[in-house]
């Protein structure tokens, strides 16, 4: 990738924002950028590692997948560049990826090592502000979603289930479950979940098979 497109596809992430065209030329000669291209299928970061550098997708497309604690079911959603992965894993107790990103066409990346960030933090206001405005965003995100009222429903409970475990409120999205495991996850019998699912297919809302239920589009489920 050419300079100018390196340097226009960074400014497009939301931790360059605000800045000055000077500015971002001084920081582009200073800050040592490990620059990285993964073929289609290739792993980008695996979830269960530790997140040592910070992680900015600048061209690509990745699926990016979730497993439970458990490791009963997975979560499978896509997202597209700009995107920063898990920024808020990067600094505290606990700084390990909770997702697997993989390429799904050729992806280009620059990583960040946390001393060059730490640095960023120290000499650039504008950076430090972005910083500190995407992880306040998640976490408040979170702690929205966490204190939501739980749907007296089976379709409401399985749609806040997905919601809580998604990267995006929107798009395609696929959950590989046991029938019995989503029972227990929603509080409902084995019976009731089969029905409803049976009813979001009939809508053509979701397609199931096999154990897996691809959603066609979560913000119209």
């Amino acid at each position: 990738m050419t300079m100018p497109l390196f340097s226009n596809r960074l400014l497009l992430l939301p931790l360059f924002q605000g800045f000055s065209r000077l500015d971002f030329i001084d920081i582009v000669e200073k800050t040592p950028f490990d620059f990285r291209t993964i073929s289609p299928k290739g792993i980008v970061v695996s979830q269960g590692t530790t997140c040592k550098c910070l992680c900015m997708v600048l061209n690509g497309k990745m699926s990016v997948e979730t497993d439970s604690p458990e490791h009963t079911y997975r979560l499978t959603e896509s997202v597209s560049a700009p995107h920063i992965i898990q920024i808020e894993n990067l600094f505290g107790l606990h700084n390990k990826y909770t997702r697997t990103y993989r390429a799904q066409s050729e992806v280009q990346l620059v990583m960040l090592d946390k001393q060059s960030v730490r640095q960023l933090l120290v000499a650039y206001p504008a950076f430090q502000i972005n910083f500190y405005n995407a992880v306040s965003t998640c976490a408040q995100s979170r702690e929205v979603m966490l204190w939501s009222k739980r749907s007296d429903t089976v379709e409401g409970r399985f749609r806040t289930f997905l919601l809580r475990r998604c990267l995006r409120p929107i798009g395609q999205k696929q959950l590989k479950i046991r029938m019995e495991d989503l029972a227990s996850e929603l509080g409902a019998t084995r019976l009731r979940v089969s029905q409803m699912l049976a009813d979001l297919a009939a809508k053509n809302k979701i397609i199931y098979s096999r154990g897996i239920i691809r959603v066609q589009s979560l913000e119209n489920l």
